[in-house]
């Protein structure tokens, strides 16, 4: 596989993505490599300039790097294409040249028991899928997912390997000295353009339903209890716990090992901190960290 430079300038201009190159004028792109380890015919990109090995780098035969104004050193012997933002440049050039769709199909070996499947949906091996689910259009599911609940899928969302959806939350209450376990009759909702990573456990609700809202991402190895509500554009990563009907307001991000208490209401465009605690409601547009969590200041970059 060969990319002349002047497609990818092409696919630039065709994004609308301001940017500006300098350089040999016919470069051949066949690969893409990272900045630490250089290689010939390749594109790479940097945010750091003392990531660049210059010297290198001028040996390298028809190397391409994407990097910002501010990082660039101003060697003009580098083929360069300058913008604002090179790590979103470079992954939109990767995603567009080199990124091949896997092929949609539901595999044979999967229990599918629902009708509800919109158009183009992706199954994996040895999943099972409850009657009544819903899966939008253009919907990816790895292998070895199961949604054991009712469940709505919103259009373009990606679930991936060894997750489960739909299991009952951890609700008990006493009597006569014994544990009884309270039935669930909630389900999930998922929104669009949702992608859950992989092995997440995400509870169906007790009487209404567990709400994922559109846009979220949720990492490896996360666990969503029963009633749990995230909101909009959030992101939770790996490890985290969010506890039994706590509500993560819209752009809230969550770093990874964090614990969210069961009923505990995190106020928009938050971030809690890596391995915190968070035992009391949070106010909008805070940074959080610590055991128990405490407010360190406000989200800067965020509107008030």
């Amino acid at each position: 596989m060969s990319i002349g430079l002047s497609d990818i300038l092409e696919f630039l201009d065709s994004e609308g993505i301001p940017y500006q190159y300098e350089g040999e004028k016919h470069l051949k792109i066949k690969g893409f490599c990272e900045v630490e380890h250089l290689e010939q015919h390749c594109v790479t990109w940097a945010a750091n300039p003392e990531l660049i090995h210059y010297d290198e780098a001028k040996r390298i035969k028809e190397l391409l790097v994407v990097v910002s104004k501010e990082g660039f050193m101003g060697n003009e012997k580098i083929n360069r294409i300058v913008c604002e933002d090179p790590r979103r440049v470079f992954f939109k050039i990767l995603s567009h040249f080199f990124y091949k769709e896997p092929e949609r199909k539901i595999c044979q070996d999967s229990i599918v028991l629902t009708k509800n499947i919109g158009k183009n949906v992706s199954i994996g091996h040895q999943c099972f899928l409850n009657e009544e689910v819903e899966i939008g259009d253009h919907v990816s599911i790895g292998n070895h997912v199961s949604i054991e609940c009712p469940a709505q899928i919103g259009n373009n969302t990606i679930i991936h390997s060894g997750t489960v959806i739909g299991t009952d939350g951890f609700g008990y209450f006493q009597e006569n000295g014994k544990y009884q376990k309270i039935p669930h009759f909630g389900g999930v909702f998922i929104g669009k353009e949702v992608e859950i990573g992989a092995n997440v456990c995400i509870d169906r609700g007790t009487l209404r339903d567990t709400y994922i809202g559109d846009r979220v991402k949720i990492d490896n190895l996360c666990h969503i209890a029963h009633n749990v509500k995230i909101m909009e554009d959030s992101m939770v990563v790996a490890m985290s716990l969010l506890c039994g009907s706590s509500l993560l307001k819209r752009e809230t991000y969550v770093a990874p090992g964090a614990v969210i208490r069961n009923q505990v209401v995190v106020g928009e465009e938050s971030l809690i901190g890596m391995g915190a605690v968070v035992t009391k409601d949070v106010e909008a547009n805070s940074v959080m960290a610590g055991v128990p969590a405490k407010k360190l200041r406000k989200n800067i970059g965020k509107k008030e």
